[in-house]
């Protein structure tokens, strides 16, 4: 079981949400709590956290390498990413001020969390 961690800004937020029991859910939460968490945030695990602001804007690192980073937090802290067709796919496109990085990371082809930084 894990904790219900859903903001009131996110489209599927659950006012009565408390715990997820399901499977699914728990590895939806443990992908956001991965891909919202920078490195060194969590005590005890200076690993944790895929760091994107850090990887698209100070290390400038390309799709392929973010992809990589992104793959390597789930096999290292989502046991449940092996029971399900877990795929991580980025692009980037022109923003007015900065270009800016989709990062998506599709469950079963039909269960997304995505990141647009």
């Amino acid at each position: 079981m894990e904790l219900y961690i859903k903001t009131p800004e996110d489209p599927n937020f659950d006012p009565k949400g408390i715990d997820i029991e399901s499977e699914l859910g728990q590895l939806l939460t443990q992908i956001e709590t991965i891909l919202f968490t920078n490195k060194g945030e969590v005590l005890n695990d200076r690993n944790f956290g895929a760091s994107l602001e850090t990887l698209i804007y100070d290390v400038h690192f390309n799709e392929f390498e973010i992809k990589r980073t992104v793959n390597e937090q789930l096999e290292s802290y989502c046991p449940l990413a092996e029971k399900y067709n877990v795929e991580v796919d980025v692009s980037f496109a022109r923003g007015e001020e900065r270009d800016i990085a989709q990062i998506n990371v599709i469950v079963d082809t039909q269960y997304m969390v995505g990141v647009r930084i």
